[in-house]
């Protein structure tokens, strides 16, 4: 069986099938396992800096999604951040609410979960074919790999794209559902500063949206006790349009728009953009299955209402189909 994309919901599918006994091979494009659990270290000389720039936190709402967080708090890979987060005007949102974090960090989670699995990273699947009743999935480095079942938790513009390449048409009603799910880029900057920023308890702070939608402070969130981190990440408009601007001009303009909440110098800096980081209209179905031409399953955070626990049950859902 094979997975593409080394996501949450890649991740929560694998685990779930592999401990059935199935056979499972997880391809991701990226250099570390986890999608938008993404972390990263930022270096100036002897101080290390450490930022979550992904997805920041995460709810678990639903009693399935809920079962194994509680599992993931025993076992010390996630932490509870706070019960609701602070905004600009001073309001609260999701007060009482859980939120969330990995730990160390947020990739920790993902890296978890890919800790018994077999994983492939670094490995850019192209095309995938049906043939003679199995999968064959072909990647830019020339391996090909093979399955009985296929499950794609790509963005779903990259997934039609690959259905392109592949030569797979769709019929009419799925193809309308995917290429209607439309999704915001976001820019997200990991700075380390030379002093404690500015950042208020618990350490994020939601934004008006536009540049800036959000930012956070590493040691506060208790992931960068070494170095003082922070995390900034743009609003859709701002990154939308400054998809073709220098890098070096999208870090100057979101640092100069942090710059209240900074109080002090950046010493070192990364850009990252999520091209496809939020999806504005989320399928409220779990996951899309069918024989296009083989047995194949699409999945990811465009399902189950979106984000993280979205993913998490987009991929819990596909695993219970498949073993059904």
């Amino acid at each position: 069986m094979i997975v593409v994309g080394g996501g949450l919901c890649g991740l929560m599918a694998a685990v779930v099938l592999q401990r059935q006994g199935l056979g499972v091979t997880v391809l991701d494009k990226g250099k570390g396992i986890g999608g938008r659990l993404a972390s990263r270290r930022l270096r100036h000389g002897d101080i290390l800096g450490c930022c979550d720039f992904g997805a920041q936190y995460f709810k678990a709402q639903h009693p399935l999604f809920l079962a194994w967080v509680e599992d993931w708090l025993k076992t010390g890979v996630v932490k509870v951040w706070a019960e609701g987060m602070g905004t600009e005007t001073g309001a609260i949102r999701s007060e009482g609410v859980k939120l969330y974090r990995g730990e160390p960090s947020n990739r920790s989670l993902a890296q978890y979960l890919a800790q018994d699995l077999k994983v492939i990273n670094q490995e850019r699947v192209n095309s995938f074919h049906w043939q003679d009743g199995i999968w064959q999935v072909r990647c830019d480095s020339g391996q090909f790999y093979v399955g009985d079942r296929l499950i794609v938790t790509a963005p779903l513009p990259q997934t039609l794209e690959l259905l392109t390449t592949s030569n797979i048409n769709l019929p009419a009603d799925i193809q309308q559902t995917l290429t209607g799910v439309v999704y915001d880029p976001c820019f997200s900057l990991s700075l380390l500063l030379e002093q404690p920023s500015l950042v208020p308890d618990p350490g994020g702070l939601w934004l008006s949206g536009e540049p800036l939608a959000w930012i956070a402070c590493s040691t506060k969130k208790g992931i960068s006790p070494q170095g003082y981190g922070v995390t900034v990440q743009a609003g859709p408009e701002f990154s939308r349009h400054h998809l073709k601007t220098d890098a070096e001009q999208v870090i100057q303009l979101m640092t100069e728009a942090a710059h209240p909440w900074l109080g002090s110098k950046v010493l070192n800096s990364h850009l990252h953009l999520w091209r496809y980081s939020h999806p504005q209209n989320s399928l409220d179905q779990p996951f899309l299955f069918g024989d296009f031409p083989g047995p194949v399953y699409f999945g990811g955070d465009a399902f189950c209402g979106g984000k993280v626990e979205g993913a998490a049950l987009s991929g819990l859902a596909i695993a219970e189909h498949l073993l059904g």
